[in-house]
């Protein structure tokens, strides 16, 4: 059997800023190695032969992606047996963390006198890179009230009743008279980010192993979230373990429900993720239907959807100026990097 691999973003560029859920996994870990003071790509070239290293004693992989460089893996996770993390944490601070936290330090990998020697190039670097990062996540705020306007105009023509009957629905269909004798376990995870390529997700690695996917189709402000959290609400009663897949644009609003136990999920399958039936077990659940603005609400969603969008554009625009800013800091660093001392540091880390 093989090894699964499931992909994810590490961070979402929301509209209340970062998020991240590495905290949460952390409580999913038995051991976690924050990897500090190498902060260019070499580093995330490790992460990705330590997946290949723990894939290949058969332990499912989780990689989490750099939000600005798609293809760089920021994190990974081994999970079962090992449950193991493994984090590029050196610009990431946690509130607290478990006596099962390493930190370990490359800075010993570094040369520092190359550091200082670029110290004004890393000084004018990181004045840009601020700038842009800024007007990305004002644009971004500005994206989401927009959004919350979108939201005003369906809600007043939404049928809740009818919504309040199709979830009761839902929860027997998914239920029935099911109930384990356990305590249910919630784990969190992000659904995709914007990027300097635009809205990207994971949706199809994450559900790769699922035999029953419910796509959601309805307007937003339309109670898609909430009917989520009440699923997850019953799960927890149940004894059933959820999975709680968030937003990449409303940090709180949940964009996915996974129910691994019963190999099910149920997802916002609208835009900037949307998809359709292409398996056996693919359904749609409707909630659409419910929802009947009137033509002046539908004119006034046209307008608002084509401000959202022009903001989203500015976003993108000022990430993929960051990103460029970025990846010349991280080149600066990895130029920096004493090879023979990082692969010394993270071999280490390549347990038998």
């Amino acid at each position: 059997m093989g090894t699964t691999i499931t992909h994810f973003f590490g961070q979402a560029l929301t509209g209340q800023g970062i998020k991240n859920v590495y905290q949460e996994i952390m409580k999913e870990t038995k051991t976690v190695y924050l990897l500090k003071g190498a902060q260019g790509f070499k580093v995330a070239d490790y992460l990705s032969k330590l997946g290949i290293f723990y894939g290949n004693k058969g332990a499912a992989i989780e990689y989490f992606h750099d939000s600005f460089f798609e293809n760089t893996i920021e994190a990974l996770f081994v999970k079962e047996p090992h449950n193991i993390l493994f984090l590029e944490a050196t610009n990431l601070t946690f509130d607290s963390v478990g006596s099962h936290v390493q930190e370990i330090s490359l800075e010993d990998c570094v040369d520092k006198q190359q550091v200082v020697e670029k110290q004004q190039d890393f000084l004018n670097l990181s004045n840009k890179k601020d700038d842009y990062y800024e007007k990305c996540f004002n644009a971004l705020s500005t994206a989401l009230k927009i959004h919350d306007d979108w939201e005003v105009e369906t809600r007043r023509y939404m049928d809740w009743k009818g919504l309040d009957d199709k979830t009761e629905e839902l929860l027997r269909k998914v239920f029935g008279k099911k109930k384990l004798e356990k305590n249910g376990q919630k784990t969190h995870r992000l659904l995709g980010t914007l990027t300097p390529a635009g809205a990207r997700d994971t949706v199809q690695s994450i559900t790769q192993n699922l035999e029953k996917r419910l796509f959601i189709k309805g307007y937003p402000g339309t109670g898609k979230s909430s009917l989520m959290k009440k699923l997850v609400d019953t799960a927890m009663e149940r004894g059933f373990d959820a999975q709680m897949v968030w937003c990449g644009l409303d940090s709180n609003s949940v964009d996915m429900v996974i129910l691994p136990e019963l190999k099910l999920c149920i997802f916002d399958s609208t835009e900037p993720h949307q998809y359709f039936p292409e398996r056996e077990g693919d359904e749609i659940f409707d909630i659409a239907s419910l929802c009947h603005p009137t033509e002046v609400e539908e004119a006034n969603i046209k307008a608002i959807v084509a401000n959202y969008r022009s903001t989203m554009y500015d976003a993108v625009a000022y990430a993929n100026l960051y990103a460029e800013t970025e990846r010349t800091i991280r080149q600066l660093f990895d130029n920096a990097i004493i090879p023979e001392k990082l692969e010394e540091k993270m071999a280490k880390l390549f347990v038998d």
